[in-house]
Formats: C-alpha cells, sequence, structure tokens
C-alpha cells in the first residue's frame, strides 16, 4: 500500500448483514495517538495499515477526528479503523 495516498478511516459495519454502512475521512490522523489509544503493536504494524476496532470506550477520542457527525451504536453497528488509499 503506498503511504503516499494513504488515509484513514472510520468504516462503519452493520453488524446483520456486514456490509459497510459508512466510510468517513479522519481528519487531522495523529497516528501515535491512535497507536496509543487502539493498543496498535508498533513492532508488527508500525504504519497501522491493519484494521482496529473501536469500541465504546473509543468513542470520545474517535469523535475529535470525524468529518462528519456519528452517532454510535454498538448493539447493531460495528466500527473500525482502518489504512485505506485516495484514488
Amino acid at each position: 500500500m503506498s503511504t503516499s495516498k494513504l488515509c484513514h478511516v472510520l468504516v462503519v459495519i452493520n453488524g446483520t448483514t456486514e456490509d459497510v454502512e459508512r466510510v468517513i475521512e479522519l481528519r487531522n490522523f495523529d497516528k501515535e495517538a491512535f497507536m496509543a489509544q487502539l493498543d496498535v503493536p508498533k513492532q508488527s504494524d508500525p504504519e497501522m495499515l491493519d484494521r482496529y476496532v473501536v469500541g465504546p470506550d473509543d468513542v470520545s477520542f474517535v469523535k475529535d477526528y470525524l468529518t462528519e457527525p456519528v452517532t454510535f451504536d454498538f448493539s447493531n453497528l460495528g466500527y473500525w479503523i482502518e489504512a485505506v488509499t485516495r484514488d
């Protein structure tokens, strides 16, 4: 994955169908802060290219980086931080 077009997004997954409901780019992504918040293993994923689950304890942290509002519904939806490349 080319890091020049790399960005990180919040992916919202429907818990029943497993369809992607929304993809929201994270603004001013602070890799070090996200690595600390989501317990990302620095040695095995130094660029944070894998997918990391967002839980209820992460909501207030993640909300500061969202480019649009999200109402978190953990009983019906799953949330992940992922690295993607822009087209």
